[in-house]
């Protein structure tokens, strides 16, 4: 795998969320030490990483993050009369946390992190098939449920294999440490392969009486 760089890293922890690379994430911004934090990265390069919490709470003492996340590109910054700060963020690149996360005079936390960087992935035909098929009954069974639009075409889904997976990761109703798990994964064809099986064991709850988790 390529390890692209090293660097310092404003760290945002969430509780049931897991950024993945090319999904949208809106925030919403209230607590002095993150709109400071926010403040800073508008100054720099708009780059923050989003953490799952591992222990602890959103609000109040610094929480224990795991040590995978994605960093986030800030796209839109609107600033609010109340004073809270609403932003839009797209997920760009893995990174791994080195060492721990530490706090910052200002209360939010900051991490050495090791970017990630996703190496040519060679991934059977018959495995994107396969997931492939598997994740569109998936989303028609899901649209079915919440009546949200037409289904998802086999076509419409990414040809890569990394972002396939990516995309697959962020759309499954799974507990975030399952997701989690599938972040952590640096081979698409393992992430792949993980999917594939949560699929296939979720379905039959996406087609039952009840909801789907």
């Amino acid at each position: 795998m390529a390890d692209e760089a090293e660097r310092v890293l404003p760290l945002f922890p969430l509780e049931q969320v897991v950024l993945f690379p090319g999904m949208s994430l809106p925030l919403r911004i209230f607590e002095e030490r993150y709109k400071v934090m926010i403040g800073a990265c508008q100054v720099t390069d708009q780059l923050f990483g989003v953490v799952l919490i591992r222990t602890g709470r959103e609000v109040g003492d610094p929480a224990e993050p795991e040590h995978v996340g994605c960093t986030a590109r800030m796209v839109r910054v609107d600033r609010i009369p109340d004073g809270q700060i609403h932003i839009l963020t797209v997920g760009e690149q893995r990174f791994r946390l080195i060492g721990s996360a530490r706090v910052m005079p200002e209360g939010y936390l900051v991490g050495d992190v090791q970017l990630l960087g996703d190496p040519p992935a060679t991934v059977d035909a018959s495995l994107m098939a396969a997931v492939g098929q598997q994740f569109t009954r998936y989303q028609q069974a899901v649209l079915g449920m919440t009546g949200r639009g037409d289904p998802v075409r086999a076509m419409e889904l990414p040809k890569d294999p990394a972002r396939l997976s990516y995309r697959i990761a962020s759309t499954l109703f799974v507990d975030p440490q399952e997701r989690q798990k599938l972040l952590e994964l640096d081979d698409a064809a393992a992430r792949l392969r993980a999917e594939l099986a949560l699929l296939e064991r979720e379905m039959p709850k996406t087609i039952g009486p009840f909801s789907l988790n």
